[in-house]
């Protein structure tokens, strides 16, 4: 019926990884228009839900290659003085490490095609966590916002990550930015081994991240979440 909320389906991974419940929300980021106000009442919703399940407010970070698209770099430079950010690197650790282009990319390069990124930054929100409260509001449904819960301080997480990515990284430009930050989708999730995602997912309690490349919001939760999801009225199903 009209006013009727929409179904809302999660699509579980099975069996899980690496210790961890594999959730994804399907999103054909970037959204816009309905699309995109229907998937921010739901991020919304499972939001709330997990800072009420974990005690506080998330780890939020911004991935820089979707900020161009509906003008979200405006919106990171308007609230930058709540929001703080801090430039770090973000890491496939299934893939090579990450480097500025070679002289051959540089050959090859076809006109109209879209290159990878030379350096792929991320932002690191560290603005007080109230001023914080809309960035997803903001930036959601472009492909671009992380949100992670953590088990101890933020500070020992990053210094868990450093300690890993310094040996893995080698391009010394790369190398000089203050924060490493490990990004996982499907294919990486099946791809590291479980001593690998030990050591960089071991603090994480949920990890919530805008997948351009699963298309959709991928969830990794230590805990099953069946039940917030139950609880919100969505339907979850088995991802083959």
């Amino acid at each position: 019926m009209p006013g009727d909320k929409p179904l809302v389906r999660v699509r579980t991974l099975q069996p899980p990884r690496h210790g961890f419940f594999v959730y994804l929300l399907a999103a054909n980021y970037p959204l816009s228009g309905r699309a995109r106000e229907e998937y921010l009442a739901v991020f919304a919703e499972l939001d709330q839900k997990l800072r009420v399940l974990h005690g506080g407010a998330p780890e939020t970070l911004v991935q820089m290659p979707q900020l161009h698209h509906e003008a979200a770099s405006e919106f990171l430079s308007k609230h930058g003085a709540d929001w703080m950010p801090e430039i770090g690197v973000s890491v496939w650790p299934h893939k090579p490490p990450p480097a500025l282009w070679t002289q051959k990319e540089f050959q090859e390069f076809v006109p109209g095609e879209i290159p990878r990124p030379p350096i792929s930054m991320v932002f690191r929100l560290n603005g007080p966590a109230e001023k914080r409260k809309n960035v997803a509001a903001l930036m959601g449904g472009r492909g671009a916002v992380i949100h992670i819960w953590l088990q101890g301080s933020p500070q020992d997480f990053y210094r868990r990550e450093e300690e890993y990515f310094r040996e893995f990284i080698t391009d010394p430009l790369h190398l000089a930015f203050p924060f490493f930050f490990p990004l996982l989708d499907f294919e990486a999730l099946r791809s590291i081994p479980d001593e690998l995602a030990g050591r960089l997912l071991g603090p994480v309690k949920v990890y919530a991240r805008e997948s351009m490349e699963d298309k959709g919001l991928l969830i990794l939760s230590a805990d099953t979440l069946a039940s917030i999801f139950s609880g919100l009225g969505w339907e979850a199903d088995e991802l083959l």
